[in-house]
Protein backbone atom coordinates (compact mmCIF):
# COMPACT_ATOMS: atom_id res chain seq x y z
CA UNK A 1 0.00 0.00 0.00
CA UNK A 2 1.42 3.88 -0.70
CA UNK A 3 0.02 6.77 0.32
CA UNK A 4 0.58 10.10 -1.23
CA UNK A 5 0.42 13.83 -0.50
CA UNK A 6 0.35 16.22 -3.50
CA UNK A 7 0.27 19.82 -3.08
CA UNK A 8 -2.02 22.42 -5.25
CA UNK A 9 -0.21 24.80 -8.00
CA UNK A 10 -1.31 27.86 -5.98
CA UNK A 11 1.94 28.48 -3.33
CA UNK A 12 -0.73 30.73 -1.47
CA UNK A 13 -2.79 27.68 -0.43
CA UNK A 14 -1.81 25.74 1.96
CA UNK A 15 -5.03 24.49 3.34
CA UNK A 16 -5.56 22.08 0.03
CA UNK A 17 -3.71 19.01 -0.82
CA UNK A 18 -4.69 16.10 -2.53
CA UNK A 19 -4.38 12.71 -0.91
CA UNK A 20 -3.98 9.61 -3.24
CA UNK A 21 -3.42 6.27 -2.18
CA UNK A 22 -2.56 3.37 -4.15
CA UNK A 23 -3.92 -0.46 -3.88
CA UNK A 24 -0.51 -2.85 -4.89
CA UNK A 25 -2.80 -5.68 -5.68
CA UNK A 26 -4.24 -6.38 -1.89
CA UNK A 27 -6.59 -9.08 -1.70
CA UNK A 28 -7.25 -8.58 2.10
CA UNK A 29 -10.55 -8.48 3.23
CA UNK A 30 -10.10 -5.95 5.98
CA UNK A 31 -7.88 -3.87 3.65
CA UNK A 32 -10.50 -3.69 0.96
CA UNK A 33 -13.21 -2.80 3.63
CA UNK A 34 -10.88 0.12 4.67
CA UNK A 35 -9.89 1.47 1.41
CA UNK A 36 -14.03 1.46 0.55
CA UNK A 37 -14.80 3.07 3.92
CA UNK A 38 -12.07 5.86 3.03
CA UNK A 39 -13.29 6.08 -0.71
CA UNK A 40 -16.54 6.67 0.63
CA UNK A 41 -15.25 9.62 2.59
CA UNK A 42 -14.02 11.37 -0.49
CA UNK A 43 -10.54 10.19 -0.49
CA UNK A 44 -9.18 8.98 -3.74
CA UNK A 45 -8.18 5.34 -3.92
CA UNK A 46 -6.11 3.47 -7.27
CA UNK A 47 -6.57 0.01 -7.62
CA UNK A 48 -3.84 -1.92 -9.64
CA UNK A 49 -2.72 -5.50 -9.90
CA UNK A 50 0.65 -6.31 -7.61
CA UNK A 51 2.99 -4.98 -9.49
CA UNK A 52 5.47 -3.34 -6.48
CA UNK A 53 6.81 -0.56 -4.81
CA UNK A 54 8.15 1.54 -7.62
CA UNK A 55 5.52 1.15 -9.81
CA UNK A 56 2.63 2.18 -7.24
CA UNK A 57 4.77 5.22 -6.68
CA UNK A 58 4.66 5.97 -10.10
CA UNK A 59 0.70 5.04 -10.45
CA UNK A 60 -0.15 8.06 -7.61
CA UNK A 61 2.27 10.27 -8.65
CA UNK A 62 0.99 10.16 -12.24
CA UNK A 63 -2.64 10.35 -10.91
CA UNK A 64 -1.51 13.80 -8.72
CA UNK A 65 -2.35 17.19 -9.88
CA UNK A 66 -0.27 19.00 -7.57
CA UNK A 67 3.71 19.71 -8.23
CA UNK A 68 4.93 18.92 -4.45
CA UNK A 69 4.84 15.27 -3.81
CA UNK A 70 5.09 13.57 -0.55
CA UNK A 71 5.69 9.55 -0.83
CA UNK A 72 4.09 7.63 2.41
CA UNK A 73 4.28 3.70 2.69
CA UNK A 74 0.98 2.42 4.56
CA UNK A 75 2.78 1.18 7.34
CA UNK A 76 4.78 4.65 8.60
CA UNK A 77 3.90 8.12 9.60
CA UNK A 78 4.47 11.22 9.11
CA UNK A 79 4.05 14.90 11.07
CA UNK A 80 1.54 16.77 9.20
CA UNK A 81 4.19 19.47 10.44
CA UNK A 82 6.07 18.47 8.47
CA UNK A 83 3.91 19.01 4.67
CA UNK A 84 3.45 22.91 5.68
CA UNK A 85 7.42 23.62 6.80
CA UNK A 86 8.81 21.43 3.70
CA UNK A 87 6.41 23.47 0.97
CA UNK A 88 7.44 26.46 2.20
CA UNK A 89 10.80 25.93 2.25
CA UNK A 90 10.16 25.04 -1.97
CA UNK A 91 7.41 27.67 -2.30
CA UNK A 92 10.37 30.36 -0.80
CA UNK A 93 13.29 29.02 -2.79
CA UNK A 94 13.46 27.55 -6.31
CA UNK A 95 16.24 26.46 -6.18
CA UNK A 96 16.16 23.40 -3.41
CA UNK A 97 14.34 20.12 -5.43
CA UNK A 98 13.82 17.69 -1.83
CA UNK A 99 13.13 18.70 1.87
CA UNK A 100 13.70 15.59 3.77
CA UNK A 101 13.90 15.16 7.73
CA UNK A 102 14.90 13.59 10.68
CA UNK A 103 12.65 11.14 12.29
CA UNK A 104 12.51 7.98 14.45
CA UNK A 105 11.74 4.37 14.70
CA UNK A 106 9.11 2.32 16.35
CA UNK A 107 8.31 -1.33 16.60
CA UNK A 108 11.07 -3.98 16.66
CA UNK A 109 13.50 -0.94 17.23
CA UNK A 110 12.98 2.56 18.84
CA UNK A 111 15.02 5.27 19.06
CA UNK A 112 15.95 8.37 16.67
CA UNK A 113 17.18 8.36 12.81
CA UNK A 114 19.37 10.80 12.64
CA UNK A 115 19.60 11.71 8.85
CA UNK A 116 21.87 14.45 9.14
CA UNK A 117 22.93 17.38 6.25
CA UNK A 118 23.25 16.42 2.91
CA UNK A 119 25.91 14.87 1.86
CA UNK A 120 26.45 13.33 -1.56
CA UNK A 121 29.61 11.02 -1.28
CA UNK A 122 28.11 10.17 1.92
CA UNK A 123 24.90 9.19 -0.90
CA UNK A 124 26.78 7.50 -3.36
CA UNK A 125 27.79 5.09 -0.20
CA UNK A 126 24.50 4.14 0.47
CA UNK A 127 20.69 5.11 0.97
CA UNK A 128 20.78 7.04 4.30
CA UNK A 129 17.45 9.32 3.65
CA UNK A 130 13.69 8.49 4.41
CA UNK A 131 11.68 8.32 1.46
CA UNK A 132 8.67 10.13 2.79
CA UNK A 133 10.90 13.55 1.58
CA UNK A 134 8.54 16.48 0.16
CA UNK A 135 10.07 16.77 -3.65
CA UNK A 136 8.92 18.35 -7.00
CA UNK A 137 7.26 16.26 -9.29
CA UNK A 138 9.30 17.52 -11.90
CA UNK A 139 12.08 16.56 -10.51
CA UNK A 140 10.29 12.80 -10.70
CA UNK A 141 9.22 13.61 -14.14
CA UNK A 142 13.31 14.55 -15.18
CA UNK A 143 14.30 11.85 -13.41
CA UNK A 144 12.24 9.24 -15.75
CA UNK A 145 9.91 8.38 -12.38
CA UNK A 146 11.17 5.49 -9.99
CA UNK A 147 12.59 2.45 -11.29
CA UNK A 148 10.64 -0.36 -12.15
CA UNK A 149 13.63 -2.82 -12.26
CA UNK A 150 14.21 -2.29 -8.64
CA UNK A 151 10.13 -3.21 -8.05
CA UNK A 152 11.06 -5.80 -5.74
CA UNK A 153 14.31 -5.60 -5.15
CA UNK A 154 14.30 -2.18 -3.26
CA UNK A 155 16.43 0.78 -3.25
CA UNK A 156 14.45 2.10 -5.93
CA UNK A 157 14.53 5.93 -3.21
CA UNK A 158 18.40 5.78 -3.29
CA UNK A 159 18.27 5.78 -6.85
CA UNK A 160 15.86 8.46 -7.53
CA UNK A 161 18.06 10.56 -5.06
CA UNK A 162 20.76 10.15 -6.88
CA UNK A 163 19.26 10.94 -10.04
CA UNK A 164 17.96 14.09 -8.41
CA UNK A 165 21.32 14.78 -7.25
CA UNK A 166 23.66 13.78 -10.01
CA UNK A 167 21.32 15.93 -11.89
CA UNK A 168 21.97 18.65 -9.79
CA UNK A 169 19.23 18.95 -7.54
CA UNK A 170 19.48 20.43 -3.87
CA UNK A 171 18.47 19.11 -1.25
CA UNK A 172 17.17 20.82 2.28
CA UNK A 173 17.26 18.95 5.54
CA UNK A 174 14.96 19.90 8.56
CA UNK A 175 16.80 18.41 11.63
CA UNK A 176 13.39 17.20 13.23
CA UNK A 177 11.82 14.24 13.85
CA UNK A 178 9.08 14.56 11.32
CA UNK A 179 8.86 10.75 9.99
CA UNK A 180 8.46 7.85 12.06
CA UNK A 181 9.60 4.53 10.56
CA UNK A 182 8.44 0.62 11.36
CA UNK A 183 10.93 -1.62 11.55
CA UNK A 184 9.39 -5.16 12.17
CA UNK A 185 10.43 -8.77 12.33
CA UNK A 186 9.79 -9.27 8.85
CA UNK A 187 10.23 -5.88 7.80
CA UNK A 188 11.24 -5.45 3.78
CA UNK A 189 14.35 -3.98 4.96
CA UNK A 190 15.40 -6.56 6.74
CA UNK A 191 15.39 -8.83 3.50
CA UNK A 192 18.12 -7.02 1.92
CA UNK A 193 21.04 -8.87 2.95
CA UNK A 194 23.17 -11.91 0.80
CA UNK A 195 21.89 -12.33 -2.74
CA UNK A 196 19.48 -9.55 -2.86
CA UNK A 197 21.25 -6.58 -1.19
CA UNK A 198 24.42 -8.17 -3.82
CA UNK A 199 21.72 -8.07 -6.81
CA UNK A 200 20.22 -4.54 -5.50
CA UNK A 201 23.96 -2.60 -5.10
CA UNK A 202 25.00 -4.44 -8.95
CA UNK A 203 22.54 -2.75 -10.71
CA UNK A 204 22.52 0.44 -9.14
CA UNK A 205 26.48 0.39 -9.76
CA UNK A 206 25.76 -0.26 -13.30
CA UNK A 207 23.23 2.37 -13.90
CA UNK A 208 25.35 5.42 -12.79
CA UNK A 209 28.36 3.63 -13.96
CA UNK A 210 29.26 7.36 -15.41
CA UNK A 211 29.22 8.17 -11.21
CA UNK A 212 29.97 5.38 -9.15
CA UNK A 213 32.45 3.23 -11.58
CA UNK A 214 35.70 2.53 -9.76
CA UNK A 215 37.51 4.83 -12.06
CA UNK A 216 35.26 7.96 -11.69
CA UNK A 217 35.43 7.57 -7.69
CA UNK A 218 39.15 6.43 -7.58
CA UNK A 219 40.39 9.86 -9.30
CA UNK A 220 38.43 11.76 -6.32
CA UNK A 221 39.99 9.80 -3.26
CA UNK A 222 43.40 11.79 -2.72
CA UNK A 223 41.71 14.83 -3.94
CA UNK A 224 39.10 14.49 -1.22
CA UNK A 225 40.32 11.89 1.39
CA UNK A 226 41.53 15.68 3.33
CA UNK A 227 38.19 16.82 3.39
CA UNK A 228 36.07 13.94 5.53
CA UNK A 229 38.91 11.12 5.76
CA UNK A 230 36.40 8.67 7.98
CA UNK A 231 33.61 9.33 4.97
CA UNK A 232 36.05 8.84 2.09
CA UNK A 233 37.33 5.58 3.74
CA UNK A 234 34.53 4.38 3.31
CA UNK A 235 34.17 5.38 -0.10
CA UNK A 236 37.62 3.20 -0.39
CA UNK A 237 36.08 0.18 1.57
CA UNK A 238 33.35 0.16 -1.01
CA UNK A 239 35.15 1.05 -4.47
CA UNK A 240 38.21 -2.26 -3.37
CA UNK A 241 36.44 -4.05 -0.41
CA UNK A 242 32.66 -4.21 -0.81
CA UNK A 243 32.79 -7.43 0.94
CA UNK A 244 34.83 -6.43 3.93
CA UNK A 245 32.61 -3.19 4.86
CA UNK A 246 29.43 -4.87 4.68
CA UNK A 247 31.00 -7.80 7.18
CA UNK A 248 31.71 -4.42 9.58
CA UNK A 249 28.81 -2.41 9.06
CA UNK A 250 27.14 -6.54 10.59
CA UNK A 251 29.14 -6.13 12.83
CA UNK A 252 28.24 -2.31 14.18
CA UNK A 253 32.07 -1.83 13.54
CA UNK A 254 31.13 0.69 11.02
CA UNK A 255 28.07 3.36 11.00
CA UNK A 256 25.79 2.75 8.33
CA UNK A 257 21.96 3.23 7.42
CA UNK A 258 19.02 1.42 8.74
CA UNK A 259 19.51 -1.42 5.70
CA UNK A 260 22.09 -2.99 7.38
CA UNK A 261 20.28 -3.45 11.07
Amino acid sequence: METLACFPDDPADHDRYELIIVNDGSTDGDTLAILKEVEEKGLRVVHQRNQGLSSARNTGISAARGRYILPLDSDDKISLAFIYEATDILDADPTYTVVYSDGEYFDAKTGPWIVGEFNLQRLMLWNYMHAAAVFRKEAWEQAGGYDANLNYLGFEDWDLWLAIAFSGGKFYYLPKPFFSYRITENSMVRQFTGETYAKMLAYIRTKWSAYLSREHLTERLAINMRLNKRLWFKLFLRIYFPKYLFRLARKGRIDTPHVFY
